[in-house]
């Protein structure tokens, strides 16, 4: 049977993965196969030494201590992309409200004293309010993954001019680019075009207040900055000087900050970017199958620590092995298996960073020496005999 710990409510579709005569999922168990989980903080929690996988129902990881589990061998998969149709319709939502001022109007009318002329008091009152069409105004994108080319099309589908800008750029997010949507290498120029800003950057340590006094002093005085990413990425003390020297007009955060609170000009979300069923169920199912293809076949899809590694099975005997990325590593321990007289039917190998993996089916079962030889090898971090029960 594999344990899987979940730590967060998961919506049930992604836990019916898991078939219930292999798999036991439940929120108290202390010797996790697997994590499942979503917004949980790992930062500070002891990892079970039997702990094989991360699964995070989600895109950001945040949450998880990726560096301790890499040094453990241990991949984290999350669900890219699952969420990225919920996001983008919460940003054309800040669009919509913040151009036609809808958060302010509706404030109005619930402040009109009752003892007043309530109609005539709405006819004057709305002139206060009036805003623009999206037509001809132009957004800029930062960010072209997933989420980003999503917002980038349907505000060209809008009539809007798009601007993007994406050093990292994959040549699949070019692939689903619209025509007609510009790209900038410059993001000073971008900023200071755009009526709207709406970004969809991973944090990083290069992320990290990404837009700052300097970026904001360029953008447009009635502009209006959207951050649905990581909360990190704005600086809020810089947000706060902008606003009020008015050097942009409004911010939309889902990273809600004290510090924010009560400014009319910031638009506070409780973290809902991800917040639709279908989402929740995406993410889910999505995560949920990377762990169960990593555990009963070492197959490995979406995982942020890990190389990307799948191979369909040739035989019932199966061994993967993680390693340090190093030279010649692998020959090493294709040729233990040689000097075994194991023949190796398929293989697979690929390398993310400091991290090699490899997925192999041999012609024979694989005994506990063998397995002991192979992690002998200098810079083999482990060993892992996947072989089905039956052979």
């Amino acid at each position: 049977m594999y344990k899987i710990l979940k730590l967060n409510n998961i919506a049930k579709e992604g836990i019916e993965s898991f078939p219930e005569d292999t798999y036991i999922v439940e929120n108290d168990i202390t010797d996790p196969d697997a994590i499942i989980l979503r917004s949980f903080d790992m930062r500070s929690m002891d990892i079970p030494s039997t702990l094989k996988a991360v699964g995070r129902a989600g895109t950001g990881v945040n949450n998880i201590p990726l560096e301790k589990l890499s040094d453990l061998a241990v991949p984290v998969f999350n669900a890219p992309g699952a969420n990225a149709n919920a996001v983008k319709e919460l940003v054309i939502a800040a669009i919509l409200i913040c151009a036609r001022n809808i958060i302010q109007a509706r404030t109005y009318i619930e402040m009109i004293d009752e003892s007043k002329d309530f109609e005539k008091e709405i006819e004057f009152g709305k002139k206060q309010y009036v805003g623009y069409e999206l037509p001809g105004r132009t957004i800029g994108v930062i960010g072209l993954g997933s989420i980003g080319v999503r917002v980038a099309n349907t505000c060209l589908n809008l009539g809007m001019n798009v601007v993007g800008f994406d050093p990292l750029m994959t040549v699949q997010s070019a692939w689903n680019l619209q025509p007609g949507i510009e790209k900038s290498d410059n993001l000073e120029n971008l900023l200071k075009q755009a009526d709207i800003i709406s970004i969809h950057i991973p944090l990083t340590d290069n992320t990290k207040d990404f837009i700052n006094t300097e970026e904001l002093s360029a953008m447009k005085n009635d502009s209006i900055l959207i951050n649905l990413s990581r909360a990190e990425i704005v600086n809020n003390n810089a947000i706060q000087t902008a606003l009020n020297k008015k050097s942009i007009k409004t911010y939309v955060t889902d990273f809600p900050d004290k510090t924010l609170l009560k400014n009319d000009n910031v638009f506070l979300l409780p973290h809902l970017g991800a917040s639709t069923k279908e989402a929740e169920i995406k993410c889910a199912k999505m995560v949920a199958m990377s762990l169960k293809s990593f555990l009963e076949d070492g197959n490995i899809n979406h995982s942020v620590n890990f190389p990307d590694v799948q191979l369909a099975r040739t035989t019932g005997y199966r061994l993967t092995i993680t390693n340090q990325n190093r030279p010649n590593i692998v020959g090493q321990f294709t040729t233990c298996l040689g000097e075994e007289n194991i023949n190796i039917n398929d293989l697979s190998h690929k390398n993310y960073n400091n991290i090699g993996y490899t997925v192999l089916d041999v012609d024979k079962p694989l005994t506990d020496e063998i397995l002991q030889s192979i992690s002998q090898i200098e810079g083999v971090i482990t060993a892992k005999n996947l072989s089905n029960s039956s052979q």
